[in-house]
């Protein structure tokens, strides 16, 4: 796929299956992205991932994910810089997982800003991860506390998508900053479990 002078990188498994072999425990790929994040080529990634998705489980809890993920570039990656996005499957126990990871350059005038939001929200998830263990989760109180904050995502954002896939995952999505040679970026990975 092309959009004028940027490719978008996808690539698919060739498994068809509706769900992974139940011993399968090490990581399938089943696409990545590796392209400017211009709206075509984030629609393109997401109509492909829907596929690739959609064949393979009835759940939509992970379709979500990926929707909240590719969001997450299409408003915070740098436009002028390539982004990455992975999605991985396997089998655990006989339940599906999806595992979605991305790395995106951060702007340079919103360096400060994300280094701010990652702490704020460092908070909230060392909160959730706890919870999360212990079972007992408030996800009405943790929406209600991002919507009250004054703090908002460099995009102005309060946070919500953050904690719809923590509501999601296996355990609390993963962020922070990679200090690259050549500038910040901002590295998320995200687990889903399905129902069989």
């Amino acid at each position: 796929m092309s959009s004028d002078s940027d490719s978008c990188c996808l690539m698919i498994s060739i498994d068809k299956r509706t769900v992974f072999p139940a011993l399968k425990t090490r990581w399938m790929g089943l696409a990545s992205f590796d392209a400017h994040p211009s709206t075509a080529n984030l629609d393109a990634l997401l109509e492909h991932l829907e596929e690739v998705v959609v064949q393979r489980m009835e759940d939509r809890r992970v379709f979500r994910a990926v929707i909240e993920c590719v969001q997450n570039l299409e408003r915070h990656a740098d436009p002028d810089r390539r982004a990455q996005l992975n999605l991985m499957g396997r089998s655990c126990c006989g339940e599906p997982r999806f595992k979605i990871r991305s790395v995106n350059a951060i702007r340079k005038n919103e360096i400060q800003q994300v280094e701010q939001w990652i702490r704020q929200y460092g908070t909230l998830q060392e909160m959730t991860v706890t919870s999360m263990k212990d079972g007992e989760i408030d996800w009405r109180s943790l929406y209600r506390q991002c919507l009250d904050s004054v703090d908002r995502t460099p995009r102005g954002g309060a946070g919500l998508g953050w904690v719809s896939l923590a509501k999601t995952a296996i355990r609390a999505p993963h962020i922070r900053i990679i200090h690259a040679s050549d500038g910040p970026k901002l590295f998320f990975s995200v687990e889903v479990a399905c129902t069989p």
